[in-house]
C-alpha cells in the first residue's frame, strides 16, 4: 500500500430497510487504525431541499468504526449516538430558509444516503468523492398497513389499519 492512500472500507448499515423510529447499525472496517474519517448522511426531501447530518470519528485499533458504540468527536452531533445521522439533520448550506422536515407520503420511503470521507470534514461533501457508502430506506408504515381517512360532520381523521394474521 502506497504511503497516504486509503484501503478500499467496507461500510454497512442494517437493516438497509427498517421504520423510521428503528435503531440501525452503521459500521465502517478496513480502516488504518487512528484514521480520521466523516460519516454523512443526505436526504433529499419531497420538497427537493437536501438535509445532512455529519460525525467526526477515529478509527479504533481493529481499523473499524461503529456509530452505535463509538463517540463522534464533533460534527453535527457528538457523544455515542446511534441516529445521530438523522435526528440531526439540517438543510444544507445555502438552503432556502425556514424549512421543516416532512414526510408527505407515508407510503413511500425516506431515502437517505450514509458516507464515509477521509479526515474530519464539515462542509463540501458534495464536491468530495466519498470512500464508500450505502442507501438506506427509513419507513413510516410497515408493509400492508392501510390508511383510511374518515370524514363525519365536522370530525377529520385517519385510521392506520394494520394487516390481519
Amino acid at each position: 500500500m502506497m504511503s497516504g492512500t486509503i484501503p478500499c472500507p467496507m461500510l454497512t448499515v442494517r437493516p438497509c430497510r427498517g421504520l423510521v423510529d428503528e435503531k440501525f447499525q452503521v459500521v465502517v472496517k478496513n480502516l488504518p487504525p487512528g484514521l480520521k474519517v466523516t460519516l454523512h448522511s443526505l436526504h433529499q426531501s419531497e420538497d427537493n431541499d437536501f438535509w445532512e447530518a455529519f460525525g467526526h470519528y477515529v478509527s479504533d485499533t481493529k481499523g473499524t468504526v461503529s456509530v452505535a458504540e463509538d463517540v463522534s468527536v464533533g460534527g453535527s452531533y457528538q457523544g455515542t449516538e446511534p441516529m445521530g445521522l438523522l435526528w440531526s439533520m439540517k438543510p444544507v448550506p445555502g438552503s432556502r430558509t425556514g424549512l421543516r422536515l416532512q414526510k408527505v407520503d407515508v407510503h413511500t420511503p425516506m431515502v437517505v444516503r450514509i458516507s464515509v470521507y477521509g479526515g474530519h470534514v464539515s462542509q463540501g461533501f458534495r464536491k468530495m468523492a466519498a470512500l464508500a457508502f450505502a442507501d438506506v430506506e427509513r419507513w413510516y408504515m410497515v408493509p400492508g398497513v392501510r390508511r383510511v381517512d374518515i370524514r363525519e360532520s365536522d370530525v377529520k381523521g385517519t385510521l392506520f389499519i394494520p394487516p390481519g394474521d
